[in-house]
């Protein structure tokens, strides 16, 4: 649906990482273990922030774009950073934002395995956590460096509002800030996402649209899947849309006005 892709994935798009599932026991060589944590720290440059510097540098540019082009059209633009994310490794400007005696260790400590649910068990083990002795410290680099990547994705965000402001297209933008899953930083020992504990699975969402809605926040439960008919629904200014075919989701337009009686309060996930 896209009209122009501005740059590569960040991995493999080919099937180098389809799981084989008639070996769950560990689906993939590739797959997270505890490397990340013991090797968080400061970093010079990473795969990851090459590559974030490059969706920062073409989205800004391609809003300057609009704007030359003169296109009447209204646009949308996926913006799709990697950080926040593990690896936990950041550059010195970002990693000394915050002091090592700030950092906070898990809310929840790790369990004993015995006492894992079974999900979470099948976790700790494909993540060959057992393989690797996890300290104090190396706990805390990781979360020092994810608190890093998330001052770095602020200030991507904001260069993007200022390209926008600079371009006169900031009044008319409607803003989603979102993310694909959380990150459980160590909590109850587990690492990365795929799980369903609160860490894992939720995720942000702030929606800037000052043309139709005053600030607010709602505590309500709403899915990803909820995204498109409420893109749909802002874009059609409230006119009557009719769907080719049924769709999951539901606009979150009333809730955006604080109207939550038609509220779903629901969001279901599988893995």
């Amino acid at each position: 649906g896209f009209e122009e892709r501005l740059t590569t994935d960040i991995y493999p798009a080919d099937f180098g990482w389809t799981p084989d599932w008639e070996h769950p026991e560990r689906i993939l060589e590739w797959y997270h273990n505890m490397i990340d944590v013991i090797q968080a720290g400061v970093c010079e440059a990473s795969v990851d922030l090459d590559y974030d510097e490059e969706v920062a540098f073409q989205a800004n540019r391609k809003l300057y774009s609009l704007v030359r082009e003169a296109d009447e059209r209204p646009f949308c633009m996926v913006v799709s950073f990697a950080h926040p994310h593990d690896p936990y490794v950041m550059t010195p400007d970002y990693w000394n934002r915050y002091r090592a005696d700030e950092i906070d260790q898990p809310t929840v400590p790790p369990l004993p395995l015995e006492q894992m649910d079974p999900h979470s068990r099948r976790i700790w083990e494909i993540c060959a956590t057992d393989e690797y002795a996890i300290t104090a410290e190396h706990v805390r680099a990781a979360r020092h460096g994810y608190y890093s990547s998330i001052s770095y994705i602020d200030d991507k965000v904001q260069q993007l509002i200022q390209s926008l402001k600079a371009t006169g297209l900031y009044d008319n933008t409607i803003i989603i800030f979102t993310g694909d899953h959380g990150e459980m930083l160590g909590e109850r020992g587990l690492w990365y996402k795929m799980t369903f504990w609160e860490w894992s699975a939720r995720i942000p969402l702030i929606v800037h649209a000052p043309k139709f809605f005053a600030p607010r926040r709602i505590a309500t439960q709403v899915s990803s899947l909820d995204f498109l008919p409420t893109l749909v629904d802002l874009a059609s200014d409230g006119a009557e849309v009719a769907w080719a075919d049924p769709i999951d989701g539901h606009s979150l337009v009333p809730l955006l006005h604080g109207d939550l009686s038609q509220a779903a309060d629901i969001a279901i996930s599988e893995y």
